[in-house]
């Protein structure tokens, strides 16, 4: 019973600190590639390290798997890392500008943009579970991630919820953030999106 305990708090403490180690690289690497170009990238790295752990690879090389990704993907993923930041600045300049007017057309035109952020958060949330996991010609990303997102509504709502829980925990102990961040939000959004994937494709294969 003691060895069961002890295994089970040193497989919690080596989690623990793996997970930290995870956060620090993709600080380090998001800064490497001056912010603009290295989030994207870092991301990417991170989600794949974090897949390969939900596949059972628990002993997989954190660094060398990371910087593997990084490298590999840089060019790629970062045209899908540009794509979202050029997306959310249209989203807030339109927010800005006609959330400022009363007419009817302003709102209108707010209310749509209102509910194509909300379609960006979604896509957002499975870009990069899906980048790390599925060969796809590379602008079908962002529709596949807005279509997976709409079509496992359950998976999505865990994604959120799971995803708030997180913000709660930082916001409240916001001395985690730089060693826990970026790589909570990847371990609860690889986690959930994972399971669906795997789910779809069972589904997939039944299908007559």
């Amino acid at each position: 019973m003691k060895t069961n305990v002890a295994d089970a708090l040193y497989a919690g403490c080596e989690a623990v600190v793996k997970i930290a180690w995870l956060n620090g690289l993709w600080l380090l690497f998001t800064l490497a590639g001056g912010i603009v170009f290295g989030w994207a990238p870092s991301t990417a790295a991170m989600f794949a390290v974090i897949r390969k752990w939900l596949m059972g690879q628990k002993d997989v090389p954190v660094f060398a798997t990371f910087l593997g990704a990084y490298k590999k993907e840089f060019l790629k993923v970062n045209v899908i890392g540009l794509t979202f930041m050029a997306l959310l600045f249209v989203l807030a300049a339109n927010y800005h500008y006609f959330s400022a007017s009363a007419d009817w057309l302003s709102f209108m035109i707010t209310s749509c943009t209102l509910m194509a952020g909300l379609i960006y958060m979604v896509a957002l949330m499975y870009v990069f579970p899906l980048y790390v996991h599925y060969e796809l010609p590379l602008l079908k990303y962002l529709s596949q991630a807005v279509l997976f997102g709409v079509m496992r509504p359950l998976t999505t709502a865990c994604m959120l919820l799971g995803s708030g829980f997180v913000l709660y925990v930082l916001y409240t102990l916001p001395g985690l953030i730089p060693f826990y961040g970026p790589s909570l939000f990847g371990l609860v959004l690889m986690f959930f999106a994972y399971r669906g994937f795997v789910k779809t494709e069972a589904q997939h294969h039944q299908a007559p």
